[in-house]
């Protein structure tokens, strides 16, 4: 199995746009992992505390499962490898495109959007738009950080 995902994320040997594109993903779909506490830190009690007469209600309403699948979630952290990429991975587009604002944008937005499995017309549905305008704009600012990773000679990863 290892050796599949070693073939399914084969790093190019020069930055591509496609590349920066999959560590962009990556880097937004490791930063939702993080766990973000309030501004006090971390709640000690569950959301909720339920009587025993809730859960007889919710019983009867069909919705004592999901309670109880919501409550007995675990919630897998990132490595450390894979925090010390999104670090360096986030930061590309406000330093090669912060003159193209347009272009940042969607190269944020679509990252964001394909982090979470949807793509752009899921973009454009949220931000109005073409889903076709956001997906090249996402290209071209994608394809702009890679000729920036390569002139600042940032090894490949």
């Amino acid at each position: 199995m290892s050796m599949e995902l070693e073939l399914l994320d084969d790093a190019p040997t020069t930055w591509t746009g496609p590349h920066v594109g999959r560590r962009l993903t990556e880097g937004m779909r490791t930063l939702a992992q993080l766990p973000m506490g309030s501004v006090g830190g971390y709640a000690a009690w569950p959301a909720y505390s339920y009587e025993w007469d809730d859960l007889l209600a919710q019983q009867a309403q069909g919705e004592l499962e999901r309670t109880q699948a919501l409550q007995n979630r675990i919630r897998l952290l990132p490595s450390s490898r894979e925090v010390q990429r999104m670090e360096q991975a986030i930061i590309w587009p406000a330093q090669f495109l912060a003159r193209l604002t347009p272009v940042l944008i969607a190269v944020n937005a679509v990252a964001l959007a394909h982090a979470f499995d949807r793509d752009s017309g899921w973009v454009a549905a949220k931000r109005g738009g073409y889903a076709d305008t956001w997906r090249e704009r996402h290209d071209q600012g994608c394809d702009l950080i890679a000729r920036g990773l390569r002139a600042c000679r940032v090894s490949v990863f």
